[in-house]
């Protein structure tokens, strides 16, 4: 049984677009590492924000914000609260993240994941 060419260029497309937004998904969080900047910071506070959705109704979401020290010295916030790791450009302090796996990882490896299946099917059925 011979698959349409149309659809495998399809699929092979979705693949390929999926795993393009998720390497520029991954720009950041690979350039704020190979930069080398990490220090200890601590959560301030909490700065929350109704957000709205076409699924269901507005909920408050919560943006914590982290103060930490550069490796030159210069603090970025008043240090009260919980102590997390942190990851920066020292070019650019001001662009940190958490160091965890949701803040840098997350996006970039689940859009890879569900890419790869189209990326497949796509290149399996051309060949």
């Amino acid at each position: 049984m011979a698959i349409d060419p149309v659809l495998c260029w399809a699929f092979g497309g979705v693949g390929v677009f999926a795993e393009g937004i998720a390497l520029m998904l991954a720009h950041r969080p690979l350039r704020m590492l190979r930069a080398g900047g990490r220090a200890r910071g601590r959560v301030g506070e909490s700065e929350g924000e109704m957000v709205t959705s076409s699924r269901g109704p507005a909920r408050m979401a919560y943006f914590p914000s982290v103060s930490f020290t550069t490796a030159k010295g210069r603090r970025t916030a008043p240090d009260i609260g919980t102590e997390v790791d942190v990851v920066y450009d020292p070019a650019q302090p001001r662009e940190a993240e958490v160091a965890t796996f949701a803040s840098l990882w997350l996006f970039p490896v689940a859009t890879a994941v569900l890419g790869l299946p189209f990326l497949l099917v796509g290149l399996a059925c051309l060949a």
